[in-house]
């Protein structure tokens, strides 16, 4: 996999922002990545060491249909 295709995008919020004072960054990475595998991609795009890898799956949010039967006015 190539080290564009691993790294999807930056993740900006508000917590991740003031835990980047402290050099911790965040980004959402392709599922099936390994850790060994997205430290060699942030190390190749932004030619930095990486010391450790956190990560953590997130449950995919629930689609927009409406739950249960739908009912029909007369």
């Amino acid at each position: 996999m190539n080290a564009h295709q691993i790294i999807l995008r930056p993740l900006i919020t508000e917590k991740n922002t003031n835990l980047m004072v402290f050099n911790k960054y965040s980004f959402e990475v392709d599922r099936n990545a390994n850790k060994a595998q997205i430290k060699h991609a942030i190390e190749e795009i932004f030619n930095v060491t990486v010391t450790k890898v956190h990560t953590m799956n997130m449950r995919v949010p629930p689609s927009s249909r409406p739950r249960g039967r739908a009912t029909r006015s007369r």
